[in-house]
């Protein structure tokens, strides 16, 4: 037996015990799946969102920070708040007399306890 003979023959045996193997490991119909469960479901949800958080923290923090407020924001979150602010209404000043006229009548009141 030449040495090609051999090779050719071990590479043979090799394929088969190949196809063998692939066999049995194919998807069987009748075997039933494992579902994930609930529990499983929420572990990669919330191991995903941790990880989405970690990269978002490193990118902001690398970023420009802004102090609005006592509160360290992104400029991204300074203009978007910037947009939802509402603004104030101009002075009415018949109501303020009003309240004025309020605060000192409850001076007047003597309290009873």
């Amino acid at each position: 037996m030449s040495f090609s003979d051999y090779l050719d023959d071990f590479i043979r045996q090799r394929d088969q015990q190949a196809h063998k193997t692939t066999t049995k490991t194919r998807f069987d119909p009748r075997q039933p799946t494992i579902a994930p469960t609930n529990q499983s479901v929420a572990r990669e949800a919330i191991a995903k969102a941790q990880e989405e958080a970690a990269e978002q923290a490193a990118i902001e923090t690398k970023t420009l920070h802004l102090r609005i407020n006592g509160r360290c924001v992104t400029a991204q979150e300074a203009q978007a708040a910037e947009q939802l602010k509402v603004e104030a209404k101009p002075v009415n000043p018949a109501r303020v007399d009003y309240i004025q006229q309020l605060r000192k009548s409850l001076k007047l009141k003597k309290r009873t306890s």
